[in-house]
Formats: C-alpha cells, sequence, structure tokens
C-alpha cells in the first residue's frame, strides 16, 4: 500500500511540474520582454553599448595572458595561445556567474511587481540569465575572431557544442532559481554569495588546466560541474583534451537534477512571496 502510495505521490508531482512548466512557457512573451528590458536598462546611456560585453572577459584575458604566459608557465596543449585557452574559461564563468548572482537577487528587487501581478513568478530570474546570455553569445562571437586572428583551425568536435551548451544553462538556471527563492527566505544568501563565487572560480579551471590537479583527485575535482562544462567546451573549440564520458555524464545528471529541483523548491516556496516580502 505504502509503495503505491509513494508511487501516486510521484505521479502526481511529476503532473503538477508539468502544469507548471506548461504555464511558464504560455509566459513566454513576459520573460521575452524582461529579459529585453534588463538588457537595455544594463547598457542605456553608455557610450560603448553591448561593448561592454567584451571588456570584462577581454580584459581580464589580456591580464591573465600577460601573467600567466609570460611571468608564470602555465602548462597547456602546445600549439593552443594562453590567451584563447582563458577566454575560453572566463566567458563560460561569467555568463553562469553573473546569471546566479543577478537572478538570486531578482525577485526581491521586483517586489513590487510580485504583489500587484498574476504570473509565474520564476519569469523573473529566469530573464536575468536569459540577458546574461546574451552577452554569452557575444563573447562566442568575439571568440571565433580571435581563432581568426591567431590562425587556429576549426575543430570537427564543435559539433558537441550544444550539448555542452545545454548542459551548462540547466545547470545555471537550477542554481538561479534555488538562489532567488532561498534569498526571498533568507537575506544572508546575499552576502554569502561573493564568497561563494569566489571560492568556486578557483575550484573550476577558469585560468588553469585541470589536468594541474594531481591525478588522485580528479575524479572528486569533476564532480564540480562548472569543471567538467568548461573543460569540454575547451575540448570541442580548441582541441585541449576532453573530460571522460563518464565525467560529462555525471555533469548531465547533475544538471538535470539541479534545474528540476531548483524549479520544485521555487513553485513550493513561491507563495510565500508576497508575505515575506
Amino acid at each position: 500500500m505504502r509503495c503505491a502510495s509513494d508511487r501516486s505521490l510521484n505521479v502526481t508531482v511529476i503532473t503538477l511540474m508539468v502544469e507548471h512548466f506548461k504555464r511558464l512557457v504560455r509566459y513566454r512573451g513576459l520573460l521575452w520582454n524582461l529579459a529585453v528590458s534588463e538588457l537595455k536598462s544594463k547598457h542605456r546611456q553608455t557610450a560603448l553599448g553591448m561593448l561592454w560585453a567584451l571588456l570584462q572577459p577581454v580584459s581580464l584575458m589580456v591580464v591573465y595572458a600577460v601573467v600567466f604566459s609570460v611571468f608564470v608557465n602555465v602548462p597547456i596543449r602546445q600549439g593552443v595561445p594562453y590567451a584563447l585557452f582563458a577566454y575560453v574559461g572566463l566567458v563560460t564563468w561569467l555568463f553562469f556567474a553573473t546569471s546566479f548572482s543577478t537572478g538570486t537577487t531578482s525577485v526581491v528587487s521586483q517586489m513590487n511587481l510580485i504583489t500587484k501581478a498574476s504570473f509565474p513568478r520564476e519569469v523573473i530570474p529566469l530573464s536575468k540569465l536569459i540577458a546574461s546570455g546574451f552577452d554569452f553569445l557575444i563573447g562566442w562571437g568575439c571568440f571565433l575572431l580571435l581563432l581568426a586572428v591567431y590562425g587556429m583551425p576549426f575543430k570537427p568536435m564543435w559539433f558537441l557544442f550544444p550539448w555542452i551548451l545545454c548542459v551548462h544553462v540547466l545547470f545555471t538556471a537550477g542554481l538561479v532559481l534555488w538562489g532567488a527563492a532561498l534569498y526571498v527566505l533568507k537575506r544572508d544568501v546575499g552576502s554569502v554569495m561573493p564568497l561563494l563565487l569566489q571560492v568556486w572560480m578557483f575550484l573550476s579551471p577558469v585560468i588553469y588546466p585541470s589536468s594541474l590537479i594531481p591525478e588522485k583527485y580528479q575524479s572528486l575535482y569533476l564532480i564540480n560541474p562548472m569543471a567538467t562544462i568548461i573543460e569540454s567546451y575547451r575540448s570541442a573549440t580548441l582541441g585541449v583534451p576532453a573530460p571522460s564520458v563518464a565525467a560529462m555524464g555525471t555533469a548531465s545528471i547533475i544538471a538535470i537534477v539541479a534545474f528540476a529541483s531548483g524549479y520544485a523548491y521555487f513553485k513550493h516556496v513561491e507563495v510565500r512571496f508576497a508575505d515575506i516580502m
């Protein structure tokens, strides 16, 4: 009897989540408009406009390239310029970190909208992810130009790019939903966020190759999905050694679990948002 009851509960939860997702799809226009509004507000009244999306990764790339290829020799695959190696890691990380940080505080910053209108609340944090996605795409467009400048050949592993991107976006979206919901309930999350992202960055191969991690710690290190995602992007675009299929499979599973659990938790607590705020 208990097994049948648990099975019925699981079916009910899945059905409810499907309905929530269908409602989100119906509000895709609002999601898009909020993302575009966020993008416009970020670049409004700036001299460079959308070019600011390139300033951070390019400037950091130059600094790290000077430090880690001139003063400190970081061993990477022969024939791969360190500037391109670092740029891939920086663009990938900045999309994750920007989405996570802005998405976490988004619901609280839109409290007036929350209390006055009826719509899927997850639209707000997810719009921050889409807005960051614009900068992410511009960053990859610049990367293609850098490939031409450095005379790097086109890699056949580019076909893996969509899979890596899906894992990247799912994992980021899941943490954005978790963060947005938790921040409404516990404002301490906002104070912890900068430290968490700083530590997480250094635990990910943003500016160094994962091959520097001792072999006995590699499996533990690649449990971090961002480590696998960054190295997979590099493998697909620069031909550096790829993480194992098992590591990418694990990252995919973690991304799916992060998104499903983050979405479920967000929908579970959203009924309390108006009262708390």
